[in-house]
């Protein structure tokens, strides 16, 4: 399943403010959330709460067939519900989604851009995988 890792910075002093954040997604706003992220196609969203000396942040797991119509919708969806999570969005981590536009067009990669190194593992070596060398 495809999917993305966003990593946000929380800013300072408001860690327990996205400790409520979360609690409401599973509390009460469960209903609305899983109505949103069904429209949306997200099978699966994951937050985590990472704290380092630099400050905390939280990174957020999304897998959906279509990523980038999910982020889309996110990014642009008018309901309540959707206009509610990006204001937590923007005070939590301080970053306006809107300002993210941009990013919903599909554009090929830059003719600069060279790829370095890939691997796949192919279906029919999968069978036989150990982990020994």
């Amino acid at each position: 399943m495809p999917g993305i890792i966003l990593t946000f910075p929380i800013v300072a002093g408001k860690v327990e403010a996205w400790r409520r954040f979360c609690q409401e997604l599973a509390g009460s706003r469960r209903q609305m959330y899983e109505a949103s992220r069904h429209r949306l196609g997200i099978t699966r969203e994951r937050l985590a709460l990472v704290e380092t000396t630099y400050g905390s942040a939280a990174v957020t797991t999304l897998e959906a067939p279509d990523v980038d119509r999910a982020l889309g919708q996110i990014i642009s969806s008018k309901l309540p519900f959707d206009r509610w999570y990006r204001e937590q969005v923007r005070e939590l981590h301080g970053i306006n989604l809107a300002g993210y536009e941009q990013f919903l067009q599909q554009t090929p990669p830059p003719p600069n851009q060279e790829l370095i190194f890939e691997w796949t593992l192919p279906s029919s070596a999968n069978n036989g995988f150990d982990g020994a060398e």
